[in-house]
């Protein structure tokens, strides 16, 4: 009963059981990491500060100093072995993951107080005034308990953004829902079309369909390399340019961007038919649509450009994947990462940063 309270307490079964199946199995992350820690010694300062005000009021500068020092180094030595057992939580399920990192806490600070005690004892005698028992047994009541607290915290942090991915995830595949019948309806068309006078052309053609819809299928969270997306970038035009003839023409200048930059699937795309639709199918004679690329210090940076639609031309869905392309640049990326929209008399402009991080294949 009591390993089941603490479960329950860390992870919130109770108040997410309504939930059922949209829990999401979250394992505790490594300690290893810098940040972690950081967030670790904050959180330790802050709970030295609220014991420091308590009931008998500030105890000095002294008592302060004392226990900030004593309390920083237990929270290092807790989170050190939290970063060395990282590898077995892996062994256990997401909710005995969380028991066994606390348990360990727990374990680690009963170590670190008795040898503090005992430290203490043989170096500056009655320093302690509390027997070696009692003084353990503080410090692990609390050790557990901002523990527990932090855990929670950190529980409802993954829950948080897991949410913000299958969201993001949904509006990609119902952004994907909405274009791909329209698109493949008028690829089928052109394909069609190609078979007798041109039977190679047509063969290109459905290789390429086949790529665009194969990308489409990856998560939107999955990063891939720039390469890969301008490949696919470049497909979706090539099929766009057949089925609109001398009416589409394409200029890219894309050879300054790094292309083991690691970006988001199928972000370019969704500008690209919006490009075409607002810019290029707008007008009865098309127009020029321009890819743009280049690294500047530490971001990436693509502009895609179009002309103006005509005045009183209107299309829906110019907005949706803007705005879903911003929230999943905004997840991966966090603010580092933005979409400007810009326009003069005559072009409207997609400017697209995102940091500059090589992918890894591995």
């Amino acid at each position: 009963m009591a390993t089941e309270t603490v479960l329950n307490a860390i992870t919130g079964k109770e108040t997410f059981a309504t939930q059922g199946e949209r829990i999401t199995a979250v394992y505790p992350p490594t300690f290893c990491n810098w940040r972690l820690l950081l967030a670790v010694a904050v959180i330790t300062e802050v709970s030295v500060i609220l014991v420091g005000l308590g009931p008998g009021g500030f105890p000095g500068w002294g008592w302060f100093l004392t226990a900030s020092v004593y309390v920083q180094w237990l929270a290092l030595f807790c989170a050190a072995g939290l970063c060395i057992v990282s590898g077995w939580t892996g062994r256990f399920s997401s909710d005995g993951a969380w028991v066994f990192s606390w348990l360990i806490v727990l374990f680690l600070a009963m170590v670190f107080s008795f040898a503090a005690w005992l430290g203490a004892a043989i170096s500056m005698p009655g320093a302690i005034q509390d027997d070696v028992g009692m003084f353990v047994l503080k410090n692990v009541m609390a050790v557990g308990l901002v523990a527990l607290v932090f855990f929670r915290y950190l529980v409802m942090r993954a829950r948080w953004k897991a949410e913000l991915l299958a969201q993001s995830e949904a509006r990609v595949q119902a952004l994907q829902a909405r274009i791909q019948p329209h698109f493949l309806f008028n690829s089928l068309n052109t394909i069609a079309s190609l078979v007798h006078d041109d039977p190679e052309n047509a063969e290109a053609a459905t290789l390429d369909l086949a790529d665009i819809f194969r990308g489409s299928m990856r998560r939107a969270d999955q990063l891939i390399p720039l390469r890969a997306e301008l490949n696919l970038a470049r497909q979706y035009l090539d099929m766009e340019q057949r089925r609109l003839g001398e009416r589409l023409e394409v200029e890219w200048r894309v050879d300054d961007l790094p292309l083991a930059a690691a970006v988001l699937p199928l972000m370019l795309q969704p500008l690209l038919e919006n490009a075409v639709a607002h810019g290029i199918q707008a007008h009865p004679e098309g127009g020029k649509l321009t890819v743009y690329g280049r690294a500047e210090g530490d971001q990436v940076v693509i502009t895609i450009g179009n002309p103006l639609a005509p005045q009183g031309y209107s299309a829906k869905g110019h907005g949706i994947a803007i705005d879903n392309i911003r929230e999943r640049l905004v997840y991966a990326f966090g603010p580092r990462a933005q979409l400007l929209i810009n326009r003069d008399k005559e072009q409207f402009y997609a400017v697209m940063v995102v940091p500059y991080v090589e992918h890894s294949d591995h």
